[in-house]
């Protein structure tokens, strides 16, 4: 038995010899693999496709009045989203009483002032994330709380 070995492969010589073995004739259309083709040979992309999405490249608009008034305190940047934790809040009845009663009087200095359809109590303040970054982020959010009992909320006037 000869002791040849299965695969031949060539010395380790410079990326240019490697090169040099690669051969074309003129007019083959041969290209090396992962080459693009030169311009003149892509085919032109329909106006269908680069219409898709209209002003995709522009920042959403930003209208308070579509989120209950508030104001972004960072620039809209694409693939960043505005993040922040929070515990949510299920508002009484004698909450909301003592809500409308604050908000009257205070309607008086700050007349924009509105009452917001949900509550919650702020653990965090607002940061950003990319999109990637979400999903490890609330795991280990989860991982990191699961160990705490529910708080019970209850508020008291006197």
């Amino acid at each position: 038995m000869s002791a040849a070995p299965l695969v031949g492969y060539s010395s380790s010589g410079s990326e240019d010899e490697s090169e040099a073995g690669v051969q074309t004739r003129p007019g083959s259309g041969a290209r090396r693999r992962g080459q693009s083709p030169p311009p003149s040979q892509r085919f032109p992309v329909p106006d269908s496709v680069l219409n898709m999405f209209p002003g995709t490249e522009e920042g959403p608009e930003d209208d308070s009045a579509k989120h209950g008034g508030r104001v972004r305190t960072f620039p809209h940047e694409r693939g960043n989203w505005a993040t922040h934790v929070y515990i949510p809040y299920e508002a009484k009845e004698e909450f909301l009483d003592l809500l409308d009663l604050l908000l009257a009087r205070a309607q008086t200095y700050v007349p924009r002032l509105v009452r917001m359809e949900a509550f919650h109590l702020s653990l965090s303040q607002s940061v950003v994330l990319r999109h990637h970054w979400i999903l490890p982020f609330v795991q280990a959010l989860k991982e990191r709380m699961a160990s705490f009992q529910r708080p019970e909320t209850q508020l008291n006037v006197a």
